[in-house]
């Protein structure tokens, strides 16, 4: 279980790096590389899921593995670059076709962590998913375009910038929702 735990970790570790790995590797290694590095840390990270989510995760999964594939296949470096764009538009899309069912994606995760939930929740939620569905493609889009700079402008937003304004998205929500529950009349227990 902790070596699980730790394989997470350093998988996910390695994926919020990959811009400044790509950054200092693409100077010693072809793109082909990245795409096998990818290819061997999507397999780690199948292989770390717990089987019940297995089956949620296996689509995306294998969306990434493609894309790794076709980044060894294709040899490009405009392949390695699309990476955070892929991750994005995925998101985005997962965030936005929750949106379609009973229950939103925020919803659902609310509701698997056991969290206490009001009857201004669901709405709320759901107003917040598409938000980050919004985030999502707009995000992937800037990476795109920073991807048409230069390398150091891809690695700057994607490395830097997409992080520090998911930071600021999630402490103006934090605090607009303090105000909505206010506002409501909701008492967290």
């Amino acid at each position: 279980m902790m070596q699980s735990k730790i394989v997470k970790a350093l998988v996910v570790l390695f994926f919020i790096a990959y811009p400044f790995i790509v950054y200092f590797g693409l100077s010693y290694f072809p793109p082909s590389f990245f795409g096998l590095v990818l290819v061997v840390l999507l397999a780690i990270r199948f292989g770390v899921i717990k089987p019940d989510e297995r089956r949620l995760m296996l689509p995306i999964l294998l969306i990434f593995v493609i894309y790794a594939v076709a980044t060894v296949i294709l040899d490009n470096t405009r392949m390695v670059l699309y990476y955070p764009a892929l991750v994005s538009f995925v998101m985005g899309f997962a965030f936005a076709n929750s949106l379609r069912d009973e229950e939103s994606l925020l919803l659902r995760l609310v509701k698997a962590k056991g969290m206490v939930t009001s009857i201004h929740t669901p709405g709320y939620l759901f107003w917040l998913t598409g938000l980050w569905a919004v985030f999502f493609v707009i995000n992937g889009l800037v990476s795109i375009w920073t991807s048409t700079i230069s390398l150091h402008a891809w690695t700057l937003y994607n490395g830097l910038l997409s992080y520090f304004i998911v930071a600021i998205l999630m402490a103006v929500e934090w605090l607009y929702r303090r105000h909505y529950k206010k506002k409501k009349g909701v008492i967290d227990p």
